[in-house]
């Protein structure tokens, strides 16, 4: 083994790129080897499989003891000997509750997610990959929830790169593509990240050995459950704003299944809902919805969507609100390489004579198209940071904080201000929208704007610095320290500008203040 060296700057950048280079390459070679239709049929059955592994247990179940004893079912060494009075177990304790197809599904995943995760801890693949905790249901579910966007990005990928004549079949998939995907495809967004660090930061460099690459910084841009960050997302609307929502008549749903076409009919009317305060529900969107459900009328098996590539174009010519050809682009995906599909959201593949999609990639588009149809709306965006304020307050009380009262002194304005062992904590809150698909298409302008909000944010903890005597005569306190929370990850060095998805930075900040 090689002794370990630091790089930086151009010879940091050029390995970089030759990571990306050779990852990208390696998925598109192995992708090239299979056949297209097949190949996208058999990843599209086994995403069904996945996300019904990730959902049974988190929303389809209610009883919190059967919950509680599925998460911890092992599936470590002893289990792959010897599944069968587990699956056994499985499969009585869920018969009640879920149709036979889909306890048939979740208790194939178990097993695949058995036989990966010990293939994975024989290669020492998680060795240096803290998240690959495959040994119980609760790790198999979180570790999934963390590669959703892999798995779903090597599906737009298939039309692109499949070319070769082998079958990839259904009961093989996973454990065919998954090591490609914790090989080259997280380590495709991982370089990527770099790459936007390495601009960012001066003082980024890169401990280069045999075995890999470890950065001086890391990047995460995901909240909780691995989840894109939103200005105002549904759940939060839901919980600080729900006595303002007027909930619509929804339809009853199958309990016994996870997705149904039902539950996407509900979902419109929930989002519409909402967001009505602020004009989501104009024409606009009304007709993305009323699109949605006439591409979900094609659905099979509550699940797959397909629909003839001409009775498609005529679908998009029926409407009068949206363009047709640009509704194509915006909900057909243009067949390109592994990186830019990272952050592609159209819900369906072009395979020529059809177009497939599936009921979780039209309910993501909907969100998708939600957010940047409400961001451009001044009410929206004035809305939006009074509810990131009140999920600062909320994360600060649960965090011990004693959450102040105070939004204005001497006609100065504060967001969150809270106290805690005789110290005022003023926090300044900013939900500046970040387009994070710019890291992989347009790192240049993606680091430009984030100097732009860096600089921003510095100047207003300058400003809250000149303003701090007006909280201690207020409080009757001596100590205040200063911090800004971004709604929206920033790269950033300064330590006072915490990114909301590591807002538990907090907790320790009232140790060392």
């Amino acid at each position: 083994m090689s002794a370990k060296r630091v790089i930086k700057g151009d010879e940091a950048k050029a390995l970089i790129k030759s990571q990306l280079a050779a990852h990208g390459g390696g998925v598109l070679a192995m992708l090239a080897r299979y056949r297209r239709d097949n190949a996208v049929a058999a990843w599209h059955e086994t995403i069904r499989g996945v996300e019904e592994f990730i959902n049974l247990p988190q929303f389809g179940i209610s009883d919190k003891r059967l919950r509680d004893w599925l998460y911890t079912i092992r599936l470590d060494g002893g289990f792959l000997a010897n599944p069968g009075p587990t699956w056994l177990a499985v499969r009585n304790a869920l018969t009640h509750h879920f149709e036979p197809a889909v306890i048939g599904r979740f208790t194939r995943i178990m097993l695949y997610a058995s036989a990966i995760g010990n293939a994975f801890a024989q290669h020492d693949q998680g060795g240096h990959r803290p998240a690959i905790t495959l040994d119980t249901i609760r790790g198999a579910v979180d570790y999934f929830q963390s590669r959703r966007r892999h798995i779903v990005s090597l599906l737009y990928t298939m039309p692109y790169a499949c070319a070769g004549a082998e079958v990839l079949k259904p009961y093989d998939a996973l454990t065919v593509l998954l090591p490609q995907i914790e090989h080259s495809c997280t380590a495709i967004t991982g370089f990527h990240h770099k790459l936007a660090l390495l601009d960012a930061l001066p003082d980024f460099t890169l401990e280069v050995d045999d075995i890999g690459a470890m950065a001086s910084h890391g990047f995460d841009t995901l909240d909780d459950y691995f989840l894109e960050p939103e200005r105002a997302s549904i759940h939060v609307m839901e919980e600080l704003r729900g006595g303002q929502i007027v909930r619509p008549v929804m339809e009853p749903l199958d309990p016994r299944k996870i997705f149904s076409t039902a539950e996407l009919r509900n979902s419109i009317k929930l989002i519409g809902a909402t967001y009505e305060a602020f004009g989501l529900k104009d024409s606009d969107f009304s007709a993305m919805g009323m699109l949605v459900i006439a591409f979900a009328r094609h659905a099979r098996d509550e699940y797959f969507v397909e629909i003839d590539k001409t009775k498609f174009l005529a679908i998009l010519r029926a409407q009068n609100e949206l363009d047709p050809e640009e509704l194509e682009r915006l909900l057909v995906n243009e067949p390109s390489d592994y990186a830019t599909n990272t952050n592609a959201y159209q819900p369906f593949l072009d395979l020529g004579d059809r177009v497939v999609s599936n009921i979780n990639l039209l309910s993501r588009l909907l969100y998708s198209f939600k957010n940047v149809h409400l961001g451009s709306r001044r009410r929206f965006q004035i809305h939006a940071g009074f509810i990131f304020e009140d999920m600062v307050k909320r994360d600060l009380s649960r965090m011990g904080f004693q959450v102040r009262d105070i939004k204005r002194i001497n006609r100065k304005e504060f967001d969150v201000v809270a106290t805690d062992q005789g110290v005022i904590f003023n926090i300044q809150c900013k939900n500046n929208w970040i387009d994070f698909s710019k890291i992989e298409t347009e790192r240049d302008l993606f680091v430009r704007y984030n100097r732009r909000l860096v600089s921003y944010y510095a100047r207003a903890l300058k400003k809250e610095l000149g303003r701090e005597q007006l909280l201690k005569d207020k409080l009757g306190l001596e100590r205040v320290v200063h911090y800004v929370v971004s709604r929206f990850p920033v790269i950033g060095a300064d330590p006072a500008v915490i990114n909301y998805n590591q807002i538990e930075r907090l907790r320790s900040a009232r140790v060392t203040a």
